[in-house]
């Protein structure tokens, strides 16, 4: 009887240890939510937070392009969309770094090459050239910029759980749709194509 209470022992040892592990991982994979002290779930889930780390550093670059606009052009469509850029994600990057902070995160400082970011070395061309060059260079980069960064609000859309958070990706996505309209048909007229 002794080796069958002893096994049986073991046996739940091992399960409850299995479950722990178990629960775990699936906490981990966003299926449940550990308890964090709070009767509460979190408003986000882990694709809210991946989102909102990615497109900060995202953002961060669109601004320091649209940022280079105001010394390089005199052309008046680019200085307005640069500073409409420049002024949006900026907003969209405060009210994100402050999700973030209420949700336990620091904003993310610097990151990896994401979806549309331009190379160091298409930042470099950039802010080398001027004029007509310039407003080429910037439309080109930008348009790549935007189709990224649309291409993530779209899976924030999809996979997020914050609504605050899907509706800002859901104006990202209108927004720069309509900028990439707008630059896509002034790189016509300056080129000639239709």
């Amino acid at each position: 009887m002794k080796k069958f209470t002893d096994k049986l022992r073991t046996d739940r040892k091992t399960s409850v240890a299995l479950l722990t592990v178990l629960m775990v991982a699936l906490a981990a994979a966003g299926v449940f939510q550990l308890s964090s002290g709070s009767d509460q779930p979190t408003e986000f889930n882990r694709n809210d937070i991946m989102f909102m780390n990615m497109m900060i550093i995202h953002h961060d670059q669109a601004v320091e392009m649209a940022e280079l606009s105001e010394n390089r052009t005199n052309n008046s469509n680019i200085l307005e969309i640069s500073q409409n850029i420049s002024e949006a994600q900026q907003e969209e990057n405060r009210l994100m770094a402050e999700w973030l902070r209420d949700a336990g995160f620091n904003r993310p400082t610097r990151g990896h090459r994401m979806a549309g970011m331009a190379t160091a070395q298409e930042m470099e061309q950039l802010r080398q050239s001027s004029g007509r060059e310039y407003d080429l260079l910037f439309s080109k980069l930008m348009i790549e910029h935007h189709r990224g960064g649309i291409q993530m609000a779209r899976a924030e859309v999809q996979n997020g759980r914050s609504e605050k958070l899907v509706d800002l990706a859901q104006e990202m996505v209108e927004a720069q749709t309509e900028e990439i309209r707008r630059m896509e048909s002034w790189r016509d007229e300056w080129t000639g194509s239709s």
